[in-house]
């Protein structure tokens, strides 16, 4: 049916960038945050669970040669029993985001269509589809500028200049930080802590992570040069990068920055370069906290040079 159509000659299309909606709509982006923040205060709870049965199941195997068979199976029901509880609380998860992104995106979405289709009629088209469904748009019927430009009106005429912001994955130093996964861990509790705030134009970590992975980059062999390169193909004002390693089992040290877009230098404030290092900080919650925390303290400092 859409192909009749659009082999019709008297039948005008326009297109919409719904990905590109989703990042730069500032309302809708915000109600995304607002999700991902609900969904990261669910996963608090889950994390705690997790980390006891990292912990159950390391000392299951160091303590294995010396335990009875009765000692191994009771163990082995207790993390068993974990398990379960966590799978459990995996699935009450996306339930409850599922519920929660539907109620507050709806109105938004909502909004996106009705403006999407009023600038369609005004402009003498009789349908809009997603651009990312196409192979290839002209751009002459692209009319995503436009739909951005009417549901960000708002906020332009206050007058807001927002800063373009990357976060990318962290350097994963040791075995045992890539096993946890903190690289992504930590660009992903930033995202989530940041990505509120009305001053930032904060990128979809994922758009990131795919040009890394494109380009044959894993976690383990970033470094500053390499992030500045990949940065470059995005213009940012500025990214968010840093390192994490493992002090023990369960602490870790990690370094976080912001660097300027255009020179891949850290930014200094007031001769102060924006850069915090902490060492010997608890995994799980705890580094959550701290990471989260020293990055937000250097967004607005970073921020605190600019007149509203």
């Amino acid at each position: 049916m859409v192909l009749a159509l659009l082999l019709s000659q008297s039948y005008r299309v326009a297109f919409v960038d719904m990905e590109k909606i989703y990042g730069e709509y500032i309302d809708l982006r915000d109600a995304r945050e607002r999700v991902l923040r609900y969904k990261a205060t669910l996963e608090i709870r889950r994390d705690s669970v997790r980390m006891r049965l990292d912990s159950l199941q390391r000392e299951l195997m160091k303590q294995w040669p010396m335990l009875t068979d009765a000692e191994k199976i009771l163990r082995w029901q207790s993390i068993e029993a974990l398990k379960r509880r966590l799978d459990s609380l995996n699935r009450s998860i996306i339930r409850q985001v599922e519920a929660k992104s539907k109620e507050i995106m709806a109105p938004y979405l909502k909004k996106v269509r009705e403006t999407a289709e009023k600038i369609a009629k005004d402009m003498g088209y009789d349908a809009v589809i997603d651009i990312n469904v196409a192979l290839w748009v002209n751009p002459q019927h692209d009319i995503t500028g436009l739909v951005l430009d009417e549901l960000n009106k708002a906020h332009k005429a206050t007058g807001l200049v927002l800063k373009k912001v990357l976060i990318f994955p962290f350097k994963e130093e040791d075995s045992r930080v890539d096993a946890w996964n903190m690289g992504d861990s930590a660009q992903i509790y930033i995202y989530e802590e940041l990505s509120g705030n009305p001053k930032l134009d904060i990128m979809n970590p994922e758009r990131v992570n795919n040009v890394l992975r494109t380009r044959g980059y894993t976690w383990r062999n970033l470094d500053e040069k390499v992030v500045f390169s990949v940065a470059q193909a995005f213009a940012p004002d500025i990214y968010i990068y840093g390192t994490v390693k493992s002090r023990s089992e369960e602490f870790l040290d990690f370094t976080v920055a912001i660097y300027d877009g255009r020179t891949g230098e850290v930014v200094k404030v007031d001769d102060s370069e924006l850069k915090v290092e902490m060492t010997n900080v608890q995994r799980g919650v705890a580094f959550r906290s701290s990471i989260t925390q020293s990055a937000r303290q250097l967004i607005n400092r970073y921020l605190s040079q600019f007149k509203r």
